[in-house]
């Protein structure tokens, strides 16, 4: 055994024969065990709800879900996809269902409960009277088929009446937090189709008003519109209900929640003691509505008549996800101890964020697709100055409206590595790989050369948002204007997915190329228009106007750009020559040599990371480039002696306008850069502001947020699931550091994932490792454990 001592670590490398003969004696998580403990962390209510800020999710697959309450002795569904966006690129719900049994066992008095169990992702609700009257309602998607079950059982025969509605019963201008023009968009009516048996119902995008032809225009695009794959061309979505033994029933207008609009009944026929809704959401880019109503009927008979299959492969399609990984904090403790809620909140963040297996867009950063009526201003205790909605507001708002904020939505993905969902990472890097050819020709376009030229905030077009752009190219405002940092960091997540699934490097080659050839061409250019050279006197790269982040503005050389640079440079060469092109290995190799330096300064009296070799106005305090070394791109970490102290007086020694950096909410990173410190303290503290009970606004507990964004909020989950990640487990190259910052009073079982396809599962109990085990076993020597002294 090998041991190295430093000041502040001891580091060294494990005995793993020991470790894993004492996790054989000890046994490791049975699938029965898995579910015993995914099963304790199902959210049970017992008292019924006032609103949709009391709803709780139920997650399908390729981006359907809803959310659930029940309210006044009835059950409302607000059905979702993160598919459905209109002309205006805005995300819309599919409508809201309303459920009511008559006589009702869920009427005012019951005995009521209300269950999310997510091993199998199904919602059970339950009541019963004084009478002796049960009711029982569970609702469940189909895993393959875009099919939502609604299954309805009583001790008493009953009239079951299924009401569609919608808000969007007409032509509107409407507040949805859309940036792009003044922040009101023209929302058109869905069209209503009641049958005989059925209601069906559906949103047809108009091509004469899509967003992105005035992008297109406002930009002078018009000579590159052929790159734009327009998602929202000729899309249709909607959806059909319809039940045995139910027929229509009318329609009226109706004043549900805090919206207004029009619902459309179905009713039974003659009471039953069980009834079967089925309802078809449905999205497709179809030019004819027609087809579009035949295959959801199509859809709506095939679900009649393979219920009982769908069930059994919506179990095994949840069993598997749930054995794929796991973090189990005190897990004998309950619901009273604030680790064993950060476990709990942790897993059902996740179950959220699974609702996307399969999709072809990234979950939205401000709200996925479980947004909800916003909620009163006594339920929010955070950025209250935030949340002055208009009357008009209906549960399609979101802060921030249409914009894919590369910030926020690479959190959205970055937590998909460590726990092996690697088909939850794929369709946020897919949303920039699909849209490179918009990229690259923004940088042809604006400046005549190659390479990729992303935007921070963009349309789901690929085009920066119109408000926020201008016809060469630059963004306003300032704190925007050259952000162009995350293109690095969504190259270096393609990098790092392919590192850890063993995925083909080929898909993403063309996009991190390209990203990496933007920064080349581009800095040449603009250092030789200004000094006559097209590098520094040391032949290097000046990375000048970029924004660092959105703190500074106009800076030269911004750390998390260079530190990005350095790592994805790294990685690539660090492929065989069988993986990368002789062409491509040569560019790198050529690249790296003019990649500017991470620069320091001295601040009271200590070492410091530079944000920027210099930078001037500040905008958004709360950004912390300086981090970007430690995470995502790993430069300086525990464990490591190069750069840790200087990280660690960073930390400790920020001006005091920029104290904000260290605070916890939405997409603020400070749990994972604490971890990757091996600052045990803080990381507990942080992860507890992150993802316990502590900042749970809504009745369900996983609903992050407000922060500086959206409910729930979706970069809040994702970044506090990285957070706990690292606390746990992070990779350098090869090498796998375990427990960096694990508070030594919390038991925990988990099962995480490592570079080069390894899993590693272990138990720590009473401060020490009690078992360990790693797959494939030759990994074993990588394995590398931090004890803080």
């Amino acid at each position: 055994m090998k041991v190295f001592f430093s000041k502040r670590w001891l580091f060294f490398l494990l005995p793993m024969i020991f470790m894993a003969k004492a996790y054989a004696e000890n046994g490791g998580l049975s699938i029965a065990g898995i579910k015993k403990q995914i099963n304790s962390y199902n959210v049970v209510w017992t008292e019924q709800s006032e609103s949709s800020a009391g709803s709780m999710p139920l997650s399908g697959n390729k981006g359907m879900g809803l959310n659930a309450w029940v309210q006044d002795g009835d059950i409302f569904l607000y059905l979702a996809s993160n598919e459905s966006y209109d002309e205006n690129s805005d995300l819309l719900k599919l409508g809201c269902v309303r459920l009511h049994l008559s006589p009702n066992p869920f009427a005012t008095g019951c005995k009521f409960k209300q269950e999310l169990d997510i091993y199998s992702s199904q919602i059970i609700i339950t009541g019963q009277l004084k009478n002796g009257m049960k009711g029982r309602i569970r609702l469940w998607y189909d895993v393959r088929r875009p099919v939502l079950y609604a299954q309805a059982e009583s001790s008493v025969p009953t009239i079951l009446t299924a009401s569609f509605a919608t808000w969007r019963d007409r032509n509107d201008s409407v507040g949805l937090g859309n940036y792009d023009f003044g922040g009101n968009s023209l929302v058109r009516a869905d069209i209503v189709n009641p049958n005989k048996n059925s209601i069906v119902w559906y949103h047809q995008n108009d091509n004469s008003q899509l967003i992105v032809n005035q992008l297109i225009r406002k930009q002078n695009f018009q000579p590159f519109s052929s790159t734009i794959n327009d998602f929202t061309r000729n899309l249709i979505f909607g959806g059909m209900i319809s039940g045995k033994g139910l027929v229509a029933a009318g329609s009226e207008t109706v004043q549900w929640q805090k919206w207004s609009g029009r619902a459309w009944h179905l009713k039974s026929q003659k009471a039953a003691s069980a009834h079967n809704l089925i309802i078809v959401p449905l999205v497709k880019q179809e030019t004819d509505v027609e087809k579009w109503k035949e295959e959801v009927s199509l859809l709506s008979h095939q679900a009649t008549v393979q219920i009982s299959d769908a069930q059994k492969e919506r179990e095994q399609w949840w069993a598997d996800f749930w054995q794929r990984s796991y973090i189990f904090i005190n897990p004998q403790a309950g619901v009273g101890d604030t680790a064993w809620q950060i476990g709990r909140n942790y897993q059902l963040f996740r179950y959220m964020w699974a609702c996307n297996r399969g999709g072809k867009l990234p979950l939205k950063f401000n709200g996925g697709i479980f947004t909800m009526d916003p909620p009163d201003p006594g339920l929010i205790q955070h950025y209250t100055s935030h949340y002055k909605i208009n009357a008009k507001v209906t549960p399609d708002y979101r802060r921030w409206g249409n914009l894919f904020m590369g910030q926020n939505q690479r959190l959205i993905g970055w937590p998909g590595l460590a726990s092996g969902d690697f088909d939850l990472v794929s369709p946020s890097l897919k949303f920039y790989t699909d849209r490179l050819p918009v990229a690259e020709a923004r940088s042809k376009l604006y400046w005549n050369h190659g390479g990729a030229a992303f935007a921070e905030p963009l349309d789901l077009s690929g085009l920066p948002v119109n408000r926020l752009s201008s016809s060469n190219g630059p963004m306003s405002p300032a704190h925007l204007k050259y952000h162009l940092s995350m293109q690095v960091e969504f190259a270096f997540m393609a990098l790092q997915l392919v590192k850890y699934s063993g995925e083909d490097l080929s898909s993403y080659l063309p996009f991190i190329e390209s990203v990496a050839r933007f920064y080349d061409e581009h800095y040449r250019m603009e250092n030789l228009k200004r000094t006559g050279r097209e590098y520094d006197e040391n032949g290097k790269l000046v990375l000048f106007p970029l924004n660092s982040l959105e703190l500074y503005s106009e800076a030269t050389d911004p750390v998390e750009v260079v530190a990005g640079l350095k790592r994805i440079t790294e990685e690539i060469l660090s492929f065989p020559p069988s993986k990368v092109p002789l062409e491509a290995r040569n560019w790198f190799e050529a690249f790296a040599k003019h990649i500017p330096d991470i620069n320091f300064e001295t601040r009271n009296g200590k070492t410091v990371i530079k944000p920027a070799k210099i930078y001037g106005r500040e905008y958004n305090t709360t950004d912390f480039p300086e981090m970007y070394t430690l995470w995502p791109y790993g430069l300086f970490h525990a464990g490591k002696s190069e750069g840790l102290a200087e990280a660690n007086n960073t930390w400790e020694n920020l001006p005091s306008n920029r104290q904000s950096a260290l605070e916890f909410w939405s997409w603020m990173c400070t749990p994972i850069y604490a971890a990757m410190m091996g600052r045990r303290e803080d990381a507990r503290r942080l992860i507890i502001e992150k993802l316990s009970n502590k900042n749970a606004n809504l009745k369900f507990p996983a609903f992050f947020g407000p922060g500086h964004d959206w409910l729930p909020d979706h970069n809040w989950g994702g970044s506090g699931m990285a957070g706990l990640q690292t606390m746990l487990l992070f990779n350098d190259q090869s090498d796998i550091f375990l427990f960096p910052a694990w508070p030594k009073e919390w038991d925990v079982t988990f099962k995480l994932h490592a570079s080069e396809k390894t899993v590693v599962e272990g138990r720590y109990e009473n401060g020490k490792i009690v078992a360990l085990q790693v797959s494939p076993q030759q990994r074993e020597q990588d394995i590398k454990v931090l004890i803080k002294q």
